[in-house]
């Protein structure tokens, strides 16, 4: 059966931080060879527009009451400002639910606001824009003993991302789902940090 990948958008939402993993686990992607490849399916909290950061608009393709986790591989959450102001309550059934049926979960920058704020990096290893900041803004957060400052941290089904770590979240996510071969996989994310690739050592 065919999965779908979930990518939640909302309004301010953080154009670059997903859309260098979505890019190459899409079933739409065919230009380079996969083992498997997903269907991606963008929702909202409500079925209205979003305008991203950056000035893009987008209309998502549900609502968060009808994500069906029976066809799902993996739920992503960008970074936003919202998460700062306007905890997103609503997602928290969902989330919830994936971590209960180890569905994995990536959540970049502002992202890891919201998990830290209902207890999802408690238990697990993971990263975000800072701990202090983390702290300051997620008043429930008891995690601060498994924090690591690094790019990207993928540790019980839960990956998390700094905002300049879009690279290593794309690796995780890429990673998490088998979208490579280890050896491709391992030379696409050399080519990309560095910044050049040779399609000659192919």
């Amino acid at each position: 059966m065919d999965k779908n990948v979930y990518l939640y958008v909302c309004p301010g939402l953080a154009d670059w931080e997903a859309s260098l993993a979505i890019a190459m686990i899409s079933n739409l992607n065919t230009d380079i060879p996969k083992t498997i490849s997903y269907r991606i399916i963008t929702f909202g909290l409500t079925g209205e527009p979003v305008t991203t950061s950056g000035g893009v608009t987008i209309l998502p393709d549900t609502d968060v009451r009808s994500v069906d986790l029976t066809k799902a591989a993996m739920v992503i959450l960008p970074g936003s400002s919202q998460y700062e102001h306007d905890d997103p309550t609503q997602l928290v059934p969902l989330i919830r639910a994936c971590v209960d049926t180890n569905i994995p979960v990536a959540a970049i920058c502002g992202a890891t606001l919201f998990l830290a704020n209902h207890g999802f990096l408690d238990t697990v290893r993971h990263t975000s824009c800072g701990q202090e900041w983390l702290k300051q803004h997620a008043p429930a957060y008891r995690g601060e003993h498994l924090y690591e400052h690094a790019p990207s941290v993928s540790d019980g089904g839960i990956i998390t991302a700094n905002p300049l770590g879009f690279v290593d979240f794309a690796y995780h996510i890429i990673q998490t789902l088998d979208v490579f071969p280890p050896e491709f996989l391992e030379v696409w994310y050399g080519a990309v940090k560095s910044g050049y690739l040779n399609v000659d050592q192919f």
